[in-house]
């Protein structure tokens, strides 16, 4: 015949204790909170005790039948991909996303990169090589109010980065002359990233920059971005703040060049 007893210890913890004529188990079910009036929190059987807006609440236990499905693991690389990536460009989305994240939020500038880049479709599976990999034209380094400049342009011509900018928007009311020009380059084969500070935007018509000669292949590819950073504060008329330092404009992708 088979009693179940229920006993509390000192800890507030519930045991069952199953007894039967052989032998007597214990079953470790919940523990109870003091500060909340006895209520349970925890695993039971196949529930779990929470507690929300001081309400008890049960919930069942989930267990996937197969955690390492075919999608699982496609997700689970996507994921790892994206964070690799945000590694090997954290200065940049460090600058270019500083701001983004709201105050209080616990966000990251990587984890807001993170966000966007996968929500935009800048990460797909490259089914030749069979693994994830950039869509160079979606990806984002930097986002924000400030103003990019149109028809912003670049080649390289002799070992040399050109960055045209000859329409830089200072007219736009999101750009002022002190906003400075970035230039990241984003070679996926080495992999590695270089960050160029460049004029700021009063001056940035045209402006140059010395490749690195990293070990990567003749036919190594880069992928060249740019955006605009405030550097300094500026108000209106009225005194209301209307740049802060660290706002940039979102990036825009220059183009793959062989390096």
């Amino acid at each position: 015949m088979l009693h179940l007893v229920v006993e509390s210890t000192n800890e507030g913890r519930l045991l069952l204790m199953a007894i039967n004529s052989t032998k007597m188990r214990y079953y470790n079910m919940s523990h109870t909170d003091g500060n909340t009036f006895g209520l349970e929190h925890g695993k039971i059987g196949d529930r779990i005790a929470v507690v929300l807006d001081g309400k008890q609440i049960y919930k069942k236990l989930y267990k996937p039948t197969n955690p390492r499905t075919p999608k699982q693991q496609m997700h689970r690389a996507k994921l790892a991909f994206v964070n690799r990536l945000s590694k090997v460009l954290a200065e940049a989305v460090n600058l270019g996303f500083e701001m983004v994240p709201e105050k209080g939020s616990g966000q990251t500038a990587r984890n807001a990169f993170v966000k966007m880049n996968w929500d935009n479709g800048s990460v797909a599976w490259d089914e030749e090589k069979s693994e994830w990999g950039i869509v160079p034209q979606r990806l984002v380094l930097a986002y924000g109010p400030r103003y990019i400049c149109r028809d912003i342009a670049a080649e390289v011509r002799d070992g040399r980065l050109h960055v045209l900018c000859p329409n830089p928007g200072l007219d736009d009311p999101h750009a002022v002359k002190d906003d400075r020009l970035m230039v990241a380059v984003y070679r996926p084969a080495v992999p590695t990233m270089h960050l160029f500070p460049g004029p700021l935007r009063k001056a940035c018509k045209e402006c140059c920059f010395d490749l690195s000669v990293d070990a990567g292949g003749e036919e190594e590819v880069m992928h060249v971005y740019a955006w605009f950073q405030a550097t300094t504060y500026h108000r209106s008329g009225g005194g209301k703040i209307t740049v802060r330092p660290g706002q940039a404009s979102p990036s825009v992708y220059l183009g793959s060049f062989q390096a």
